[in-house]
């Protein structure tokens, strides 16, 4: 798990086994950012949220294809930061998460701070300055 704020953190796969974990950690919000089926042994985001209801965690599924950003991912990820709940969500490395996050994190913020943001939670997007600086005039 890596932190990109004090209410966002970003993660490689998880598995049913991992949530009591993760609501113990002050949770409220566990996204999943992957298709099921991507690979073999992939827990399915079913399972996920079943046990996320369990554990009183709230369930978002908004999958998102390799190549398949959308307007409407980067929305719906703008209006979870805006919630400022704690919230982890989940891809099969981060990456996809993580590219959520900073297109929603610049509506907000400087493509600077984001992309410093980013680069301190362990990823490198500064290839998509442009698409960001793109997302930010808009």
């Amino acid at each position: 798990m890596k932190k990109v704020t004090d209410s966002f953190f970003v993660s490689s796969q998880i598995t049913v086994e991992d949530i009591p974990d993760i609501a113990k950690q002050g949770f409220s919000t566990i996204v999943c950012n992957r298709p099921n089926h991507e690979e073999i042994g992939q827990t399915d985001y079913q399972k996920i949220e079943l046990c996320c209801a369990q554990n009183n965690l709230k369930f978002i599924n908004l999958p998102m294809s390799p190549g398949h950003l959308t307007s409407d991912l980067i929305d719906q990820t703008y209006d979870l930061i805006n919630e400022e709940n704690k919230t982890f969500a989940y891809c099969r490395t981060g990456t996809r998460c993580i590219t959520l996050w900073a297109c929603a994190n610049v509506k907000l913020n400087e493509v600077s701070e984001t992309l410093d943001q980013v680069n301190q939670a362990g990823y490198d997007l500064d290839h998509l300055q442009d698409f960001l600086e793109d997302i930010k005039a808009s």
